[in-house]
């Protein structure tokens, strides 16, 4: 038997034919004992007979034209969004574009600069031993000064600068012999002397010689302007240092510590007991021992600033033969030999700064990915 809800919900249907012949006699048993159920059903009949009589309404006459009107107010409101939307996330990525830029190159700049400094070297292997261990053991800053001193501000009078000069400088010569000659002859004008020379004969016969020049420090730049003209320059650097205040300041702490050793020994001299005399007398040596070797230290720096060092490589250039011999076949292998040196030399420093940019640009990369990311999601949303 159907109940009252299972009739309520099929007697649209009923009303439409659009039951079985089996729900349509089981609806009309229900109705026929539901005077609810039939009063329901009368209503809806009756509304939809209602509605089928009704007349259609006619529309306006402009009511086409009206709605087009309000459909393209619509779409000019939407593309002006757009387009404002659109100029603003343009104006924006090329803001960020610049200050990323900006950022970029002020870095690489910072970078460059830093890695100029840092990697800045003697351009041959020859070492000044002395000056390095001056260096480690009084903590002299490394960085060179520049030779013109505008003044003597800051000290006493009577006093001078102490200014240490170092210069490296390499060459390239016809004749290595004659231009050692000449070096020689300059060094010995200029009140200086060679500290030390080596010779390496190369496979192809030709030479190199390495010097170390010591010349009076008023001679030091007549003698590398004379230098630079007995052949190609290839490498040349000048340092200068100034320890001026550590000289000074070394030299007044020796100035107390000999006071103090003399008061110590007139304290020895009036010990009542032995053990007192032996307290002082280890006190003494040990001050002692710091004099010497600050006497030591002034020494090194007198002799640093009294001459210059000249650190010169003399490399003797093959000259080219105008005639085919066979002996060009070896040439041209150790030319190919030190092209391909060269070439793949070249490459490890590219390969080295491609990754160095790479590492500086990543962060702003994921940033303009991520803004790219976000205007096409943007975009897609509209």
């Amino acid at each position: 038997m159907m109940d009252c809800k299972r009739a309520l919900q099929l007697i649209h249907r009923y009303i439409d034919g659009e039951l079985d012949a089996a729900q349509k006699e089981e609806l009309e048993k229900h109705i026929e004992s539901c005077e609810s159920c039939r009063k329901e059903y009368q209503l809806e009949k009756n509304i939809i007979e209602s509605l089928k009589n009704t007349p259609p309404l006619e529309l306006p006459e402009d009511f086409n034209k009206k709605i087009h009107e309000k459909l393209v107010n619509q779409k000019n409101i939407l593309e002006k969004k757009k387009e404002r939307l659109k100029k603003t996330l343009t104006v924006a990525v090329i803001a960020a574009s610049f200050i990323l830029m900006t950022v970029f190159v002020v870095n690489i700049f910072k970078f460059d600069k830093s890695s100029r400094i840092e990697s800045s070297a003697p351009l041959n292997n020859i070492k000044m031993t002395q000056s390095a261990d001056l260096s480690k053991k009084e903590g002299i800053n490394n960085e060179g000064n520049m030779f013109s001193i505008t003044g003597q501000r800051g000290l006493p009078a009577g006093t001078s600068r102490k200014i240490t000069k170092n210069a490296t400088v390499s060459l390239e010569v016809e004749d290595v012999n004659v231009c050692y000659d000449k070096v020689f002859k300059l060094v010995k004008e200029a009140k200086g002397f060679i500290e030390s020379s080596d010779e390496t004969v190369f496979t192809d016969d030709t030479k190199r010689i390495n010097l170390v020049l010591k010349v009076r420090e008023d001679k030091f730049e007549s003698v590398i302007s004379q230098i630079k003209e007995f052949g190609k320059v290839t490498a040349l650097r000048i340092d200068s240092k100034d320890v001026t205040d550590q000289y000074y300041d070394l030299k007044a702490r020796l100035k107390n510590l000999e006071i103090e050793e003399q008061k110590l020994q007139d304290i020895m001299n009036k010990a009542p007991t032995v053990k007192e005399m032996l307290e002082v007398e280890s006190e003494i040596n040990r001050i002692r021992s710091e004099i010497e070797s600050m006497k030591e230290q002034l020494k090194v720096w007198e002799n640093l600033t009294s001459l210059g060092t000249i650190n010169l490589s003399i490399k003797e250039v093959s000259r080219i033969e105008k005639s085919s011999t066979l002996g060009s076949f070896r040439e041209i292998g150790r030319e190919a030999k030190q092209a391909f040196v060269n070439n793949v030399n070249f490459l490890m420093f590219f390969i080295k700064k491609l990754i160095i940019i790479l590492v500086i640009i990543l962060p702003y990369i994921v940033l303009v990915l991520i803004g790219y990311k976000v205007y096409i999601y943007i975009k897609k949303r509209r």
